[in-house]
């Protein structure tokens, strides 16, 4: 429980905050912990256009019984976005950031929290490069806690343990640049797909191309329903379709 501790400490003497709500784990269990501190925070989601499914976060903050707000921006207009070079993300963070801080002074906040944690760090992220140069608060990282020690706590704390969603712009090779209609298509295909009864779905792009991945534990699923899942691919464009055979770990 130190690594808790810690976290506690870091919250001493500080209130009124702004977080940064993605509805996944890391920051449903920071609202979670910030209730039971007592805090006052407003779960700000920021949508980017980037989201696989933004109805299932609200239902993430109404079962969590918090106060959530969604802004809006528009990446596909930032060219510096949507080059989609190794730095996109440090340009989706920055006018993420820059949204959350206009509505933190709006509402007369004090802090905006992120709910990186210590795992992130295992790769280059450029969006935690961004967080730093703004100065948002990292309580996750500051107390060193990592992704097995949040799936442990959340655990205790009684939160559900779901697969993650993902940014959307991921399923576009890099330097490939993204543009809405390419969005659209992969979140359709996607919520399509699980639809099916699948717990997670990533597809990623080549051109004409679309590879599926699915858990391993899921593939036998997935292929059962492969003439549904080509079919949903197809109607939304893509000529050719594949599952991809090494499954997608989490």
């Amino acid at each position: 429980m130190k690594k808790l501790e810690a976290l506690e400490c870091i919250f001493d003497g500080k209130d009124r905050f702004i977080l940064a709500f993605s509805g996944g784990l890391d920051s449903a269990f920071l609202a979670l912990y910030l209730k039971r501190l007592g805090k006052e925070f407003i779960a700000v989601t920021v949508d980017n256009g980037m989201l696989p499914d933004l109805e299932c976060i609200k239902r993430e903050a109404k079962k969590l019984g918090i106060k959530h707000r969604v802004l809006e921006i528009d990446l596909f207009n930032d060219r510096a976005f949507s080059e989609n070079t190794e730095e996109r993300c440090y340009f989706c963070k920055k006018q993420m950031i820059g949204a959350l801080n206009d509505f933190k002074d709006e509402m007369g906040f004090n802090y905006i929290i992120d709910a990186s944690n210590r795992s992130d760090l295992v790769d280059y992220r450029a969006g935690i490069v961004a967080l730093h140069e703004e100065g948002i608060l990292t309580p996750l990282l500051d107390a060193e806690i990592g992704k097995e020690d949040i799936i442990r706590y959340a655990k205790e704390f009684g939160l559900e343990l779901r697969p993650p969603q993902s940014c959307l712009a991921t399923r576009v090779p890099s330097y490939v640049v993204i543009r809405k209609p390419i969005i659209e298509k992969i979140r359709q295909v996607e919520n399509a797909i699980l639809k099916l009864g699948l717990s997670l779905v990533r597809t990623r792009v080549h051109e004409k191309l679309l590879r599926i991945q699915v858990l391993e534990s899921e593939m036998e699923e997935a292929i059962k329903h492969r003439d549904r899942i080509n079919e949903i691919a197809k109607r939304a464009g893509f000529a050719y379709v594949t599952i991809d055979l090494e499954g997608y770990e989490i």
